[in-house]
């Protein structure tokens, strides 16, 4: 596992820690989303940031696999982990493996990251924790040997994202981005489930 220690520690320096996101003030009544400068390669994607040990990813899961599947033709849907010291690089790292060689099996391995860590305790900054996530997603491979077989591509991927992170000013989860321009949490509408799910939906439409 040495390789994959090297590679952790590559790009951990780089990793923020997991904080709040700050609405500035009077935006409330402007209105109920954040927007940053545009991100170039995201103007038709719809992103959504998760995190294995945040209850209200798992709690919203539902709702964005619906968006997913709903989502117009022209635009792209895509779970996207928060890169953090709480959730470690191991994950990250392991989130993106399954995604790009084991597509098929990325909504199992969320699900198995939310139970895992929330309701089993499991740790997402050891291999240990990755290995027994992965086998209950069933991924067909061992998730630790795929991160390790393909480390400096998915380095390559982790390193992307941590620029991405940080341009669009994603700080908690989850957090939808619209566009690489419009930034939507929960917070924005007080917890209130049905206003979140109007809100995403019409700023989707709003960003057509």
């Amino acid at each position: 596992m040495k390789r994959l220690a090297s590679l952790v520690l590559a790009v951990a320096v780089a990793l923020p820690v997991a904080a709040h996101a700050q609405v500035p003030a009077g935006m409330e009544q402007l209105k109920p989303y954040l927007q940053v400068k545009p991100v170039a390669g995201d103007e038709e994607t719809v992103r959504v940031f998760f995190s294995p040990s945040c209850p209200f990813s798992r709690m919203y899961f539902q709702f964005f696999k619906n968006l997913e599947a709903t989502l117009p033709q022209d635009k792209t849907f895509a779970f996207t982990p928060l890169v953090n010291k709480a959730d470690g690089i191991q994950f990250a790292l392991s989130y993106l493996a399954v995604q790009k060689y084991y597509p098929a099996y990325i909504h199992n391995f969320m699900e198995a990251a939310f139970i895992g860590v929330q309701d089993k305790g499991l740790s997402t900054l050891n291999w240990a924790g990755i290995d027994r996530i992965g086998r209950a997603a069933h991924v067909p491979v061992s998730v630790p040997e795929l991160v390790q077989a393909h480390g400096d591509t998915l380095r390559g991927s982790l390193q992307s994202l941590l620029v991405l992170q940080k341009s669009l000013q994603i700080t908690n989860t989850p957090a939808v981005s619209v566009a690489g321009t419009y930034i939507v949490t929960p917070e924005f509408t007080g917890g209130d489930t049905a206003m979140f799910s109007q809100l995403v939906n019409g700023i989707i439409s709003m960003a057509r």
